[in-house]
């Protein structure tokens, strides 16, 4: 991948598709991805949001095409919910997290990669149970800046399933692998996904399946890190 990467000049990109229903967006859009982000990916320094983007890109083509994988898990897209649109468009995302919890009803869990004040975690919501699981690899009380839009929008959404009742999420901090290092909770991100959707796509409890405290080995974060460089290598589209 790297040798790949070498013929680009600084800042130039290469383009991974995405499909619509990835990320239940409106429409298909193009990933780009930079050499400075395979890099970043490559020396284990800390990973921009496109890096997650095509990982997730990666993990739903892989629920929906491989049989051996139960296709019960559904994404919402870690740009569209950062804090940064947040703060800049709260009203369009309001109303992307409501449509994207009406698109996935049927899904046992709602993965949703989020970025806030240079670190990332992972929100897994259960829309039957009414719960977010917080998966942070640096844990800690935090004021997220994504907890009152989620909970306004799930209001929305069971109100336009003509439900009054049961409109309040609960949020509850997951038991999970703590990152020894600075910059690597966009690796532990990847990997709480990974493991999810490899080994409890079937959950009925993600708090008792995850009691891990220990970090993850370096052969754990190189396996997603090799699922990445895999998925990209056959898809990427290099621009005229």
């Amino acid at each position: 991948m790297k040798t790949m990467m070498l013929g680009l000049k600084e800042r130039e990109h290469v383009k991974v598709h995405c499909t619509k229903r990835t990320f239940n967006m409106e429409k298909d859009f193009e990933i780009s991805v930079t050499v400075e982000d395979t890099d970043q990916l490559l020396s284990g320094a800390w990973l921009n949001i496109s890096i997650i983007q095509v990982f997730v890109t990666a993990l739903s083509e892989l629920c929906f095409h491989d049989d051996c994988h139960p296709n019960r898990i559904g994404f919402m897209c870690p740009e569209m919910i950062s804090a940064t649109m947040l703060k800049s468009d709260a009203d369009r995302i309001l109303l992307y997290m409501t449509r994207s919890m009406s698109a996935l009803s049927s899904k046992t869990f709602i993965l949703c990669p989020y970025y806030e004040k240079s670190h990332w975690m992972l929100l897994v919501l259960c829309l039957s149970k009414r719960e977010v699981y917080i998966f942070d690899s640096q844990q800690k009380k935090r004021n997220l800046m994504i907890k009152e839009p989620l909970n306004n929008a799930f209001r929305s959404y069971k109100r336009l399933g003509g439900q009054s009742k049961g409109t309040k999420l609960t949020w509850i901090p997951a038991q999970c692998a703590q990152q020894p290092g600075s910059l690597d909770c966009g690796y532990y991100v990847m990997r709480f996904m990974y493991d999810i959707i490899m080994n409890h796509g079937n959950s009925q409890d993600l708090t008792k399946d995850f009691s891990r405290t220990l970090p993850y080995s370096p052969e754990e974060i190189n396996e997603v890190k090799d699922f990445w460089a895999d998925y990209f290598m056959n898809n990427v589209e290099f621009l005229p």
